[in-house]
């Protein structure tokens, strides 16, 4: 008997490794299934693709389901998550040389911030132009973790930033062009960027919303309707993977099968520094995959960037928030999911 074949999206960035480990490591298979991993340039891209039903599912930004259920992202297709696939993984990267201009701050958000803070100071002073600040999407955790890191230090992110969307790939090339002076990527972007010579990394996110929400495993509604054993199959599968990767020694291997694979266009260090589990660094990425608790689809997560898409306009005050939260973050099926899944296996990588 056939497995049943799914096309699974994904962006090239170090926290798509639960989706190479399934494949690589036999969760898929393991659960029944035959996927196949396509990876995409933009989180647009993979949104379009799975709304069209091109892609049966997709690793997707925490915020995108919330923003479509409520036709925030003009679309219309509700799209559902039941499984965190990670927490943590973002930088805020600078140019180099702002990062001098800046006098190379401590990596905390309120020194960080207060340096910036007198530097546009110093800019408006001079008649110089905004600086420009890019995020990777406007539904997305490094935009309203970018919005928060700016308020907090008193800085306008309307006002006295420009802030730009622009696709997680194409950020170094664009911060050496000079067409941003900084950006909020997942890894490996930061490192690579110090790599480069064309940057360094200013802080880590996790040191402004600890175990922030990143990435998910997301499916249109109508497609999980139709198809709940292979839902089920798919988080479990995703499950299993995050609990691999949380295992001693296996990020390294994770990671190698990343670099084997080519799937991200930096140098392989930097692939391998991402997926360090370093407590002791600050700039590390400090990437929670899903095990445990963390993989469950929190409502707190959801409730919170609900909160940031009022405060920026991208959505109006009077929504039905835990409507929202409750029919967007699918905590049942993840339950069900999790009881599926079986104990943590050890096979060994070729």
């Amino acid at each position: 008997m056939s497995r049943p074949r799914l096309s699974l999206g994904l962006l090239p960035l170090a926290d798509a490794a639960p989706l190479y480990v399934a494949r690589e490591c036999g969760f898929f298979a393991g659960q029944g299934l035959d996927v196949r991993l396509s990876v995409e340039t933009a989180w647009a891209s993979l949104r379009d693709k799975l709304a069209a039903g091109l892609l049966d599912a997709a690793q997707l930004l925490a915020p995108m389901p919330l923003a479509a259920h409520l036709g925030a992202d003009g679309l219309g297709v509700p799209i559902d998550t039941a499984l965190t696939l990670s927490r943590n993984g973002n930088a805020l990267t600078v140019s180099t040389a702002l990062f001098e201009q800046l006098d190379q701050p401590p990596p905390l958000p309120a020194a960080a911030g207060a340096a910036l803070k007198r530097l546009l100071a110093a800019d408006r002073a001079a008649g110089r132009p905004k600086r420009v600040f890019a995020h990777v999407f406007p539904f997305s955790s490094h935009h309203y973790l970018l919005r928060a890191w700016l308020l907090s230090a008193g800085i306008d992110p309307d006002r006295e930033v420009t802030l730009a969307v622009v696709p997680p790939p194409r950020m170094l090339d664009a911060l050496r062009a000079g067409d941003i002076d900084g950006y909020c990527a997942g890894a490996p972007w930061g490192s690579a960027a110090e790599a480069a010579g064309a940057g360094r990394r200013l802080l880590a996110t996790h040191l402004i919303r600890p175990g922030c929400a990143e990435k998910v495993l997301a499916v249109t509604r109508h497609w999980a309707a139709g198809h709940r054993e292979q839902h089920l199959a798919l988080v479990a599968a995703l499950i299993e993977a995050g609990r691999w990767l949380e295992q001693p020694g296996h990020r390294l291997d994770a990671s190698q099968m990343l670099v084997d694979a080519r799937l991200i266009d930096a140098p392989a260090h930097c692939v391998r520094e991402a997926l360090r589990d370093d407590a002791s660094d600050p700039l590390a990425a400090q990437i929670v995959f899903g095990a445990s608790a963390g993989a469950s689809p929190h409502h707190d997560d959801a409730r919170w960037f609900l909160a940031q898409m009022q405060r920026c306009g991208q959505v109006p005050a009077a929504i039905a928030v835990e409507d929202t939260v409750v029919s967007s973050y699918r905590l049942g099926l993840h339950r069900a999911a999790a009881l599926r899944a079986t104990s943590v296996r050890h096979p060994v990588l070729q």
